[in-house]
């Protein structure tokens, strides 16, 4: 366009200089008549002239504007629409916001497995085919993509949004795409707001839905969300501290056999607090929600063989599912156990846990720590999975049945059951049974008479920072 106005301009002058010339040669004519009359000829040719030029250059510079206006609106569209849903984005969520009477926060659970296992490109393709699906049904008209698994709904009237957020549930369950005649189908945890500020007070009732596994939550005051969050926060503070003051304590547990001796001591980790020392029952779930918790696992391992370096005494320590899956912790576990002496001594506990994710993998990690003649307990026996046919299969040198099932052996016949089927199995398969959670004599002669080999619990020693 720039260039449009070059050219008119030039033209201009040139036509200028070609009615000014006229002029000058008119003006040598050889009669008085001519020369007024060329005079008025040139004039009026110049005046007409300006005037095409001037009209031509207005409608080239509206074409401009107009075309400037396209491109405006083009550049609009890409910044305010998202690339793989064509669904508008989060920055026209914010913009439209200012109009909202509520909103629905909708967040796909666990959505990066899909992209995990089936690839990005499958994950991409369901999320833009479930988005239009949504904004196709007739629950809502309209949908935000948030970004990743994220989408929202703007109220801009009075409305019952939990009815809306329950069709929008239907239509998440009743969708699925086939592949390799699989029906992949996805959940959804959606939150519900009316309180200002939206997307915060959403955020944090989507979250509370998240943690106490509901589908659908409508954010208020009587959540207590705000109190979580505070204790959240403060626990992980002191977290943080513990790491950079190396106050991260392994406490021992004895354990005994049937003639009441001490065979080995199970470390157990503590946040020392000042003067008190915090359980992991306080801090433990939180940690594994941040990135604070494999510095915790490999902290505790660290000093749990430092300590025990200078003596002959066996000692385990727990691992979970989080900690085998991590390399680092992998790696680094195996090479703690390289280094030290007296391998026969260490016994990593792996705990029980419904999320056990892939037996294989589980009986890799077995299998190297046998290499280096160490030995694996499975720890928390009966609270999880608990699956006799995989037990089997990971060949583990000990099971320790879960404090829980223990403690209700006295009061329980299934739990008396479950115990007896736990150590008919470990004497079949040449496994030592360990009962937790022993508390007092009834219940360790209950557990010696069905013939449990070990025992631990507050009846024979309450943990501590020193094995004397």
């Amino acid at each position: 366009m720039k260039t449009n106005n070059i050219t008119i301009f030039i033209l201009a002058i040139v036509i200028f200089l070609a009615a000014f010339i006229i002029s000058i040669f008119t003006f040598f004519c050889e009669t008085s008549d001519n020369l007024t009359n060329e005079i008025l000829f040139s004039s009026i040719f110049s005046i007409v002239l300006f005037i095409v030029v001037f009209i031509l250059e207005k409608k080239l510079l509206f074409k401009e504007y107009e075309s400037k206006q396209e491109l405006k609106k083009e550049r609009n569209k890409i910044n305010y629409t998202d690339s793989l849903t064509s669904l508008p984005n989060r920055k026209k969520f914010f913009e439209d916001l200012e109009d909202a009477k509520g909103i629905i926060l909708i967040d796909l659970d666990d959505f990066y497995l899909l992209n995990t296992i089936y690839s990005k490109e499958f994950g991409d393709e369901f999320l833009r085919k479930l988005s239009h699906k949504l904004l196709q049904s007739s629950c809502i008209d309209n949908l935000y993509r948030m970004g990743g698994d994220e989408f929202t709904f703007i109220s801009k009237k009075e409305q019952d949004l939990k009815s809306v957020a329950e069709c929008l549930l239907k239509v998440i369950s009743d969708f699925y795409i086939i592949k390799d005649n699989i029906m992949i189908q996805t959940t959804a945890t959606l939150a519900v707001t009316y309180s200002k500020p939206f997307i915060e007070t959403a955020d944090l009732a989507l979250k509370y839905g998240k943690k106490n596994k509901l589908n659908l939550v409508v954010y208020s005051n009587s959540l207590n969300i705000f109190e979580e969050n505070k204790a959240f926060l403060d626990v992980t503070m002191r977290l943080k501290k513990a790491l950079k003051t190396n106050n991260i304590v392994p406490f021992f547990q004895c354990i005994k056999d049937k003639n009441e001796k001490i065979v080995k001591y199970e470390a157990l980790m503590r946040i020392k607090d000042g003067e008190k020392y915090i359980l992991p029952a306080v801090f433990l779930d939180i940690a594994k929600k941040t990135k604070i918790y494999p510095e915790l696992t490999i902290h505790m391992v660290n000093k749990t063989f430092e300590y025990m370096k200078n003596k002959d005494i066996k000692f385990s320590f727990n691992l979970s599912y989080d900690d085998i899956i991590n390399k680092r912790i992998y790696n680094f576990i195996l090479d703690k156990i390289d280094s030290f002496d007296k391998k026969e001594n260490i016994i990593v506990e792996l705990l029980e846990t419904e999320r056990v994710g892939s037996f294989a993998y589980i009986k890799k990690f077995i299998d190297e720590i046998h290499k280096r003649g160490a030995k694996v307990a499975i720890d928390d026996f009966g609270s999880g999975y608990s699956n006799f046919v995989y037990l089997e299969k990971l060949n583990v040198d000990i099971i320790k049945i879960d404090g829980e099932i223990v403690s209700e052996i006295l009061l329980s016949d299934n739990a008396m059951f479950l115990v007896r089927t736990i150590v008919e199995f470990c004497k079949k398969n040449n496994i030592v049974s360990v009962a937790e959670y022993v508390s007092h004599r009834e219940i360790y002669n209950v557990l010696k008479e069905i013939g449990v080999d070990e025992y631990q619990g507050f009846y024979f020693c309450k943990p501590k920072e020193r094995i004397e």
